[in-house]
């Protein structure tokens, strides 16, 4: 379930992979839900093409979390008493509640970045003394929109950064901003970390972990996200590209990488557990977002409860088929077909098979050759749904 009326290209690969364990997934916008009458008017694949078809209400909905907007209360209210779905949103943990739970944890203390609320001007001023730079975000900001740095650069002269830009300020001129802009959203404050490649731009790792064939957690991908030619978000939907993490922490953090690398792998099979205990519910995927400073220590920027799937959709799609299967089968009770393991959990080995680039020509190139090497490395059984995956992914 998302919002999107066209099913989505994670949709289509998922639903491919799915039917080899003999699942039909039926997609559909919570306005597809009828509650009058207990049905669903969505979508299915009869060979390798979405048609409509009317449907009881699936005994287990992946919904997006975009789905459980205001307007949307009414059916997501029904769907929870009715089905079984991947994300209840209850008891939701804010930025600044995860920072002080998890600061009072010894396993995950080292990574919290000192925050603070920021509701008044007094809130701020102290911090940027102490701090010299800092970083001011919403408490349920997504995408990274709206994030600003400000930074004391002179006697009574502040820098403040947003997106591309870059201002100076006095101190009178930063309360000004701050009033007409800053006070009126929900803000925190953190202390800047300075997770920059040696040109300047900004980045951070997205640790993308999702349920598996077992219900236990695993990394579907690690990659880096720069925010090229930015001045404070390395987010890809504000402007930048991907990098491969290996080769990224060979470059810059020398012979630190393979330590670095082991703590980014060590928090996403760990952090994951906590999220679940903290909301006391299950969830089915989420984004981790990491920075690293110059001498490699790592630090937590953010959890993603509805991480983006544009650079993991490969992976995103097998790990999502089967936990299709792990809860229609092991909660549910639903006689399914054995599984097929085709994906080794080892972060080293598993494909990197959509990874954003600057030039269409290059992606396509790309996407063409790292589909082939899933292809080729999984069992006879699943091939021949990859391929027709392939085959739809050159049309779109």
């Amino acid at each position: 379930m998302t919002n999107f009326k066209k099913p989505t290209k994670l949709a289509t690969m998922t639903s491919l992979i799915a039917k080899s364990y003999g699942i039909d997934i039926v997609y559909m916008t919570p306005k597809d839900v009828n509650i009058e009458e207990q049905k669903i008017n969505g979508k299915v694949m009869v060979d390798s093409k979405w048609v409509n078809k009317e449907t009881d209400i699936p005994p287990f909905i992946d919904a997006a979390i975009y789905c459980f907007k205001k307007e949307n209360k009414e059916v997501m209210d029904f769907l929870r008493e009715s089905t079984f779905l991947s994300d209840t949103r209850v008891n939701l943990i804010s930025k600044e509640k995860l920072q002080e739970v998890l600061k009072d944890d010894a396993k995950f203390a080292h990574l919290i970045i000192p925050t603070h609320k920021l509701e008044v001007f007094d809130d701020l001023y102290p911090n940027l003394i102490k701090y010299n730079k800092v970083v001011i975000k919403p408490g349920k900001g997504i995408k990274g929109k709206d994030i600003y740095s400000i930074e004391k650069i002179g006697e009574d002269t502040f820098k403040i950064g947003y997106q591309r830009n870059e201002w100076n300020v006095n101190l009178n001129g930063l309360k000004t901003y701050f009033d007409e802009i800053l006070k009126q959203r929900n803000y925190i404050l953190q202390k800047y970390i300075a997770s920059k490649t040696p040109q300047g731009d900004p980045f951070d790792i997205r640790i993308h972990v999702e349920r598996d064939r077992s219900g236990k957690w695993s990394i579907a991908k690690i990659y880096v996200r720069i925010g090229i030619g930015q001045s404070v978000v390395s987010n890809v939907s504000q402007g930048g590209g991907v990098s491969d993490p290996i080769a990224f922490l060979k470059a810059f953090y020398g012979d630190k990488w393979e330590t670095i690398y082991s703590n980014l792998v060590r928090v996403g099979k760990t952090l994951p557990k906590k999220m679940e205990k903290l909301r006391k519910t299950h969830i089915m995927h989420l984004g981790i977002d990491i920075g690293i400073e110059s001498n490699g220590d790592i630090y937590l920027f953010e959890t993603n409860d509805g991480p983006g799937t544009t650079n993991v959709v490969s992976e995103a799609a097998f790990h999502r088929s089967n936990y299709y299967a792990y809860v229609l089968n092991k909660k549910l009770n639903y006689p399914l077909k054995d599984l097929v393991d085709v994906i080794d959990d080892d972060q080293h080995k598993i494909s990197q098979l959509e990874t954003a680039v600057s030039k269409e020509t290059e992606k396509k190139e790309k996407k063409e050759k790292q589909i082939q090497e899933m292809i080729n490395s999984t069992s006879w059984k699943i091939t021949g749904f990859l391929r027709k995956a392939k085959k739809l992914v050159k049309k779109t």
